[in-house]
């Protein structure tokens, strides 16, 4: 499963395409850019965040299944440039195709950084449907969750919505799991002298166990434990949003099943009260767990994420 031998067509499509661009801290990150397929009417651009341990195309492509790579052809974003979609994002700091040490950060907002330059620049490479005049949206899974809406506060007049799939809003019932208790007292001092060091484990998906076998056979994904400055920054960084949600006031659509216990829902419902959003929308969608665009059920969530950019894009051009 070596991501540098796959062809490009492959994960790209026959329109795709993807550069490497040097962040502030000299780490090369990988950008993906999807346009809208040929013959639609570009609607607007989604800005796409993936979870912690995995990658971009793992996330948001097509899966074939243990020990092969995802594909364009039939995935989500495949769907989105189908329905005049302009679809982009990267691969993480350690993630992927970009470089740096595996699923590591020196602070958090170094993913939400990266984030922002793609969204930023992916309308100024002059790729087709990547038009300066149409509204962006920004979605995240899990830990790209809480990266996205961080952004979202960040740079309020970027995005026209946020869309989140078990978003990483709240680690405090994480943290009273097993040692955690023990360990949350000495993770700032832990991740000033040992910030590299593998420590803390997250939940396994139980009630799918195929989906697990996959991730645990993508040699591309990080499987050991959780390293220390990470387990501090997600920490610390959902704490800032927690303090922060309420002046989330643009758009959002939610999705958290009840069962997820890798994030957790309440932490998403009590976000979705908070937000001072006149437009806002939660979605626990039923018998599933944390792997929302994989997991049965999947086609729903794809076509409710469609209708509400459809609906959000037509109020945009009917403004303009």
């Amino acid at each position: 499963m070596d991501l540098s031998a796959q062809p490009a067509t492959e994960y790209l499509g026959p329109h795709g395409s993807k550069r490497f661009y040097t962040n502030k801290l000299g780490i090369d990150i990988c950008q993906y850019f999807w346009p809208a397929a040929p013959g639609t009417n570009p609607k607007g651009i989604l800005v796409l965040a993936h979870g912690h341990g995995g990658y971009l195309q793992l996330d948001f492509l097509r899966s074939q299944g243990p020990g092969r790579l995802s594909l364009y052809e039939g995935s989500f974003v495949q769907q989105l440039n189908a329905a005049g979609y302009a679809v982009c994002g990267n691969d993480d700091r350690g993630a992927g195709r970009s470089g740096g040490l595996r699923c590591y950060c020196d602070s958090f907002n170094d993913y939400v950084s990266d984030l922002l330059d793609v969204a930023r620049c992916c309308t100024t490479l002059g790729i087709r449907s990547f038009e300066e005049r149409l509204p962006k949206f920004v979605c995240g899974l899990s830990k790209g969750g809480c990266v996205v809406l961080t952004a979202a506060l960040e740079a309020p007049d970027l995005f026209g919505g946020v869309i989140c799939l078990a978003p990483m809003v709240s680690l405090e019932k994480v943290a009273k799991r097993g040692l955690n208790p023990y360990l949350r007292p000495l993770g700032k001092l832990l991740s000033r002298f040992v910030p590299q060091l593998p420590l803390l484990s997250a939940e396994r998906n139980t009630m799918y166990p195929d989906l697990q076998y996959e991730f645990d056979r993508d040699e591309n994904c990080y499987h050991d434990k959780t390293r220390v400055r990470n387990a501090q920054e997600y920490l610390e960084a959902t704490e800032r949003l927690v303090a922060n949600q309420a002046k989330l006031r643009m758009p959002l659509l939610l999705f958290h099943a009840k069962g997820d216990t890798l994030t957790d829902p309440e932490g998403t419902q009590r976000l979705f009260e908070a937000a001072e959003s006149s437009d806002k929308t939660l979605i626990s969608p039923p018998n599933m767990w944390h792997v929302l665009l994989k997991e049965p059920g999947n086609e729903l969530i794809v076509k409710q994420i469609l209708e509400w950019l459809n609906q959000r894009t037509a109020q945009c051009a009917a403004s303009n």
